[in-house]
């Protein structure tokens, strides 16, 4: 096990620890601050051993771990008392020991928050399956996600915008390629976290370690994303908010005595939950790559999502304001799709550069297949 990969879990441990043992708020804060001391020398080791793509997952998951903790263990006046999954009666407080390391892994690993009371609005759960309806369509959805991903990967590793290191820009031979490249970047993307999400939920299942309701949709409704916003807030994961909602609102509501929903509370909110996905992102490149300026455009990559959200908003407003009441679906979806086109290179470039495709397969079994047939 790469040594990096050692040291996210003493990190993890003790949070978990944190959140398990029954304590004084000033001890739980000081398991963060121990836990926040055990990651940051993390910028100062190289950790020769681990490639790029695992010290960039095990950078990523460790700050990502500490922000939810930060929620958990500084925030909240007693998580333990507060949060537990749906079909659990007493609070974690009332429980014994192994139950509440029991409980505060599940909290810590269970990244929506699917099947309990603090789990992220919209989530998509199919209802009404046997135990092995579910584990049977969660494998031919993982078939299909990995055809999916095999066929799109033909093109990357033949595609001089997806090589390392990257031979062209994405958008060094026009617009439409560069549209091109950002949905192939996308979609392979996509089909790799819905191959692993619908084989673990399948496992889960069948071994009777977890329920179907643990295991939502990982993305929203795709024929539906007619704006930005609504990509980010629906259609993309939700695995980051609640690692970055709380702390947004804290820091608009707490800190700065905004009222709540406001109108500059919702919008600080907006733009520090953006913020805080860039520097998750930039941290994690930093520590892979240990290039500035690549940290930096992780960084600007996702506060210009932000600024791009509230020019949507705006224009939503006029346009009601002016008596528009109807757009055509395609015009939405080439809004979309146009803004993805123009600042995806930002953040996808220097992934590629740093070498993090650990998404795209790197031999492909419909390839194999055309060339015995002499079709490749």
């Amino acid at each position: 096990m790469p040594s990096i990969i050692v040291h996210l879990l003493l990190v993890l441990g003790t949070l978990i620890l944190g959140l398990t043992l029954k304590s004084s708020a000033p001890i739980r804060s000081l398991f963060f601050v121990a836990a926040l001391s055990l990651y940051i020398p993390l910028f100062f080791i190289p950790y020769p051993g681990a490639d790029e793509a695992i010290r960039y997952s095990a950078s990523f998951w460790g700050i990502y771990f500490l922000s939810v903790a930060f929620d958990l263990l500084v925030i909240r006046p007693n998580a333990q008392d507060a949060l537990k999954p749906n079909n659990q009666e007493k609070p974690a407080s009332q429980l014994p020991l192994l139950s509440r390391l029991k409980w505060a892994t599940t909290l810590m690993f269970n990244f929506r928050g699917a099947n309990w009371n603090c789990a992220v609005p919209g989530l998509r759960c199919r209802r009404n399956l046997s135990q092995w309806q579910f584990v049977s369509s969660r494998l031919v959805h993982a078939g299909f996600y990995y055809l999916l991903g095999d066929i799109l990967s033909i093109y990357a590793r033949r595609s001089p915008a997806f090589q390392y290191p990257p031979q062209e820009t994405f958008g060094a031979r026009g617009l439409l390629l560069q549209g091109v490249n950002v949905v192939i970047f996308w979609t392979l993307l996509v089909a790799f976290i819905n191959r692993l999400h619908t084989l673990l939920s399948a496992v889960f299942v069948a071994l009777r370690i977890s329920d179907q309701e643990d295991w939502p949709a990982f993305f929203g409704i795709w024929s539906q994303t007619k704006s930005v916003r609504t990509f980010w807030g629906k259609s993309w994961h939700q695995n980051l908010r609640r690692s970055i909602q709380p702390q947004a609102k804290y820091f608009a509501q707490s800190i700065l005595r905004l009222p709540p929903k406001s109108l500059q509370s919702t919008y600080v909110q907006l733009f520090i939950c953006f913020l805080l996905s860039g520097v998750f992102h930039a941290v994690a490149d930093w520590l892979a790559m240990r290039n500035p300026s690549s940290a930096l455009d992780n960084v600007s990559y996702f506060v210009l999502q932000a600024a791009f959200v509230t020019l949507e908003d705006i224009i939503i407003y006029i346009g009601k304001k002016i008596g528009v009441t109807w757009i055509p679906s395609m015009l939405s979806y080439a809004w979309v799709a146009g803004w993805m086109t123009v600042s995806g290179p930002l953040w996808m470039e220097r992934t590629i550069s740093g070498k993090y495709l650990a998404f795209i397969p790197e031999l492909s079994l419909v390839e194999k297949v055309l060339d015995k047939f002499g079709f490749a």
